[in-house]
């Protein structure tokens, strides 16, 4: 399935208390992904061994290539919180995290990879990065049974890659699409110079908006006189704590068909980027 094949998944008005406990749900669980780059894959600079990669026809966010012959991928599945072992892209183990702990399903895994030639002894949960402050499922079972919260957040995933791709195929200064468990932001990083950079994302919430939001930055950031005859068709500039370009999920869901929703993105991502291109003294 191509990137121009696949269809925007609808968005619809959630309360953002549910959005916020399923994110810190699927934030805690993709930690399992990273723990199979931080314990198996070739550390680097940038930390992209912990970033994860999306799988569009499952919806499902991967972990690094890891292993003998970079054949093992730790995939989850965000509609059903459903973790596999992936092999050559066949899975090999499925686990529910329903119901379960995540130090159960860590210490699975564990047993799992090693019976595969890969040490339990290696495999680790430990992170240099803190996570927000979620309930731990560490002690709390993951509960899945919000299924329209999960839904939204994996349709906000499919969508955002479906852009970044687009944006990535046409830009050769911009890098791959890449998901991060720190902040758990799907994003692509556009260098235009050294010492310059423009980050073209979405963020399922965080400490800024609870509910999924796309952004586009540029750093160093711009002082607030740069932007002050920047205006934007849709979404605002955000100033508190960081400054940037937003569209959040109030108001792409103002559109109630998926191809007007798609159309506001869009439109919203193309002028950010014209307006952050100017800011960086760049144009494409």
């Amino acid at each position: 399935m191509s990137i121009i094949d696949t269809n925007w998944k609808q968005l619809i008005q959630i309360k953002d208390d549910r959005l916020f406990e399923a994110r810190g749900q699927l934030h805690q669980a993709v930690q399992l992904l990273t723990a199979a780059g931080i314990s198996f894959v070739e550390h680097k600079a940038d930390d992209s061994h912990t970033s994860l990669l999306w799988d569009s026809p499952a919806s499902m966010l991967l972990s690094q290539p890891f292993g003998p012959g970079h054949k093992f991928q730790i995939g989850l599945t965000l509609q059903n919180l459903s973790c596999q072992v992936l092999h050559n892209h066949e899975s090999l183990l499925e686990l529910k995290l329903n119901g379960t702990l995540l130090k159960q399903v860590a210490a699975d895994l564990q047993f799992f990879l090693e019976d595969h030639g890969l040490p339990k002894s290696v495999f680790t949960m430990k992170r240099h990065f803190e996570l927000p402050d979620y309930p731990t499922r560490w002690s709390i079972p993951f509960d899945t049974s919000d299924q329209a919260a999960f839904d939204q957040l994996s349709s906000a995933y499919s969508n955002a890659y479906l852009q970044l791709e687009a944006i990535a195929k046409k830009d050769d200064r911009a890098g791959s699409v890449a998901t991060w468990p720190h902040h758990f932001d799907m994003a692509i990083l556009v260098t235009p110079g050294e010492e310059k950079s423009i980050g073209i994302g979405m963020s399922p919430g965080d400490t800024s908006y609870t509910a999924p939001y796309y952004y586009v930055n540029v750093w160093p950031y711009p002082a607030k006189d740069q932007i002050i005859d920047l205006p934007l068709t849709f979404g605002k500039w955000h100033t508190e704590g960081w400054t940037g370009m937003v569209l959040t999920l109030a108001q792409i869901v103002k559109e109630d068909t998926p191809e007007a929703q798609k159309s506001m993105v869009e439109t919203f991502l193309d002028k950010a980027i014209q307006h952050a291109e100017s800011i960086a003294g760049v144009s494409r």
